[in-house]
């Protein structure tokens, strides 16, 4: 059970959309780094986690990326209701929000790609419920260059993947491994984490999920969690 208090209900409700925790780190990172990709955006939503945190199926990223399709998205009301929606856990009939399919975006043709597989077994709902992904770093940008910089709200996803373990859930790492064994030293002796064989094309396909991680993904689903 997670026992942090959720730092994302405090997002502001117009840009900057930075936590007051975060915001003064965000904005020396930014007037220091005068390459534009690396720096953080702060007229889009963050996006830490997507999904029920609950979920039975726990993939870990690396950090929101960006391009200038995305400043559209999240401009839209619909989106932003969706994401804050998410990030304060409300009831929604898409949990992972990217499958919902009466919103069209670059993300959801990203994630529907890399889901593939597994949306050839399951329905988009039982899916969107099933799943969780959350972020090393929760704000986008166009390159990831902030290992060095620890932000306060990460500490919130970092609890979310221990709860995951400690609830017996399947965990994914997408990309980021040696970043994510770094703050969850407990995922390195886990019996039910996975890393994709492929970190530059996180495509969840038996082909890229070593071992047994498909099959165990598959069956976790189906039944709630258990393994095959």
């Amino acid at each position: 059970m997670l026992d942090q208090a959720n730092p994302w209900l405090a997002v502001p409700p117009e840009p900057p959309y930075l936590l007051p925790c975060d915001s003064e780190m965000i904005r020396a990172f930014n007037e220091t780094h005068q390459n534009e990709a690396c720096q953080l955006k702060d007229n889009v939503l963050p996006e830490p986690f997507i999904g029920d945190t609950a979920a039975q199926i726990v993939l870990l990223n690396l950090n929101p990326g960006f391009d200038d399709r995305n400043a559209g998205e999240h401009a839209r009301s619909e989106f932003q209701s969706l994401l804050r929606t998410n990030l304060s856990q409300g009831s929604a009939g898409f949990p992972f929000y990217y499958l919902d399919p009466r919103f069209e975006s670059e993300g959801r043709r990203w994630w529907e790609n890399k889901l593939r597989s597994l949306l050839k077994l399951f329905g988009r709902n039982q899916l969107a419920r099933s799943i969780l992904c959350i972020e090393l770093f929760p704000y986008h940008s166009r390159r990831f260059c902030h290992e060095n910089l620890k932000l306060p709200s990460q500490e919130y996803g970092f609890g979310l993947a221990r709860s995951a373990i400690a609830r017996g859930a399947v965990v994914v790492i997408m990309r980021a491994r040696r970043q994510w064994l770094a703050k969850i030293p407990e995922l390195e002796k886990y019996p039910r984490v996975y890393t994709l064989k492929n970190p530059q094309n996180v495509v969840i396909s038996p082909g890229n999920c070593p071992g047994e991680g498909f099959e165990n993904i598959v069956s976790a689903i189906r039944n709630g969690g258990g393994l095959l």
